[in-house]
């Protein structure tokens, strides 16, 4: 089975217009998630963005690049990669997450060939600073790893863990998605895969150790610049 990854990326950002282009250390922030994921199993990689500065940046280190429209979310610009390149499996490995961890992109995969039925994720442990935190999403999941759950509200108890923002589909099911169109829930609670599950689309998310973390303001961006140098 073909996999293919891919990366949607833009410059417009409520609280971080440009980031994709930020230096972390020596380098922008898309080229370090694109060389993540090329440590990774995936078949074929493409950089999706609606910008020309982003595109030119990814095409000067090598990626293969490909120009979207302007598109609401990051899936909307996965799903017009797909329209163009033949894949069995598609993952959607957010472009401001540069310490993604290649292993986990291989086991979104294998959970995909081996349910094909579903959207694949990943999950993993909360911390304190993030149980009141509206900005980390939170997940709660039954024991045979079918995701019950999403909410950004304060959680307590062991049944929730925190969210691991990848997803992986097989090409049915992310045919199926395109005709999709947000439901109420999911605009309410700004949480996209909240359509997915209203409209009867079953999720599962393994769990992982690794604890990676996205760049949504210019503090994460120092604080990425800091774990560098570490």
């Amino acid at each position: 089975m073909k996999s293919l990854v891919v990366i949607p990326s833009r410059w417009q950002s409520s609280r971080f217009p440009g980031k994709p282009l930020e230096l972390i250390g020596e380098k922008p922030m898309i080229q370090h998630v694109w060389e993540r994921v090329s440590k990774s199993n995936a078949d074929d990689i493409w950089i999706a963005t609606d910008d020309q500065r982003i595109f030119d940046v990814a095409e000067s280190f090598g990626a293969q690049v490909m120009m979207t429209t302007q598109c609401d979310t990051g899936t909307e610009r996965v799903i017009e990669v797909h329209q163009t390149i033949d894949s069995d499996i598609v993952v959607n490995v957010q472009g401001d997450e540069p310490f993604i961890n290649p292993k986990d992109i291989n086991l979104v995969i294998d959970l995909i060939k081996s349910n094909p039925n579903h959207i694949a994720t990943l999950k993993t442990d909360l911390i304190d600073s993030e149980l009141e935190d509206p900005n980390t999403v939170k997940i709660m999941c039954t024991q045979n790893k079918e995701v019950a759950m999403f909410t950004r509200n304060d959680t307590k108890g062991k049944s929730w863990f925190k969210h691991v923002g990848i997803y992986g589909y097989s090409s049915t099911t992310l045919d199926m998605l395109s005709r999709m169109t947000a439901t109420e829930n999911s605009i309410n609670n700004t949480l996209e895969q909240l359509t997915w599950m209203d409209n009867d689309i079953r999720m599962i998310a393994d769990y992982t150790e690794y604890r990676s973390f996205g760049i949504d303001t210019p503090a994460d961006l120092e604080r990425a610049n800091n774990f560098l140098k570490l």
